[in-house]
């Protein structure tokens, strides 16, 4: 199943915020769908759970939620520190207030809202195998704060509503967006219930270090670091980390991938650009994911996270066809 609807695109640009995320790319691959399987709908908000304050402090801490929810001005200045948009100056980057149609309100909003679509992706996967949100993957956001462009962290919040529904136990978090998967680690460091895998750069992030050297670095579960010229061997050092994760923590309720297209090396974003998979070698990436869990009988729901530029739909779309060719997309 794909879970879709444009009004959970965020629209950056439409805030004023000038990062390289193309505000169709969901859309785009929406559309390509449902020219091969007309019976694609979007899916019906109004079906959708709401995601109580409640869901969110499971996850979040209420010191957050209240400057989130709070005044407009404490909401200005979280979603200016996750998105980055003033600098150590205090100046404007990534941001032009004159572009800005929108309230900040309204991005809160579509946020939650997306945080719902994955809620619903998630808990169609667990009942039926497999399910794709073209949305969603804020990975970076912590229990204390948003981070790197996620505001709040729908994965997290998914896992523990559907902990507290009865409806799972254990579950995985893996990411394969290039960047450091540092949110699911922070939040769930006490809880043997998740597991977190990520795979991402050696180098970049955060603070531009990956590594254990830099003190924002939040250890997975099991963590796969690519250097830079290591591109050749990313399919096989991923399948020995899953491998590694599941020989540790084996048969869990749920897989949450956190997709992410930009290790495409074809991708905009520059801090990005230290892994550089081909298109055939990202398929490859998909592919072998779907067919990992699949051989292990794990329901798996998948999210965007990343990916940046005018061809990062194109990775999406390459994936889903495989999984139609492969079973057949369900009408809801």
């Amino acid at each position: 199943m794909i879970f879709y609807h444009p009004d959970c695109d965020l629209r950056f640009s439409e805030y004023g915020i000038e990062i390289p995320i193309v505000d169709d790319r969901a859309s785009h691959v929406f559309s390509a769908l449902q020219f091969l399987y007309p019976f694609l709908q979007y899916t019906n908000l109004k079906s959708l759970d709401k995601i109580s304050r409640a869901d969110l402090e499971r996850v979040h801490t209420k010191d957050f939620m209240h400057r989130l929810f709070g005044t407009a001005l404490e909401r200005q200045e979280e979603i200016y520190r996750c998105y980055e948009l003033v600098n150590s100056d205090g100046q404007f980057e990534r941001f032009n207030p004159k572009n800005q149609k929108r309230d900040w309100k309204e991005l809160l909003d579509t946020i939650l809202l997306q945080v719902s679509m994955t809620n619903a992706s998630s808990m169609y996967a667990l009942k039926n195998g497999f399910s794709y949100y073209l949305g969603g993957g804020m990975h970076h956001a912590m229990s204390f704060a948003g981070r790197g462009f996620c505001l709040v962290n729908d994965m997290a919040i998914t896992l523990r509503k559907m902990q507290a529904d009865g409806l799972i136990k254990t579950a995985w978090i893996v990411d394969v967006d290039v960047h450091k998967g540092d949110g699911a680690p922070e939040i769930f460091k006490n809880d043997s219930s998740i597991k977190t895998f990520s795979i991402h750069m050696k180098e970049g992030w955060p603070l531009n270090s990956g590594t254990v050297r830099d003190p924002w670095f939040i250890p997975s579960t099991v963590d796969v670091g690519i250097d830079v010229g290591e591109d050749d061997q990313y399919l096989a050092r991923l399948e020995a980390g899953l491998l590694e994760l599941d020989e540790s923590a084996p048969n869990p309720d749920l897989v949450i991938v956190v997709n992410g297209a930009d290790p495409y090396e074809l991708d905009e974003l520059p801090s990005a650009s230290f892994i550089n998979l081909t298109k055939e070698q990202m398929l490859n990436r998909d592919k072998f994911l779907y067919q990992f869990f699949k051989s292990r009988n794990i329901p798996q729901s998948y999210v965007m996270a990343g990916g940046y530029g005018e061809k990062s739909w194109e990775i999406y779309l390459q994936f889903l066809k495989f999984v139609g060719e492969n079973t057949s997309f369900q009408k809801k």
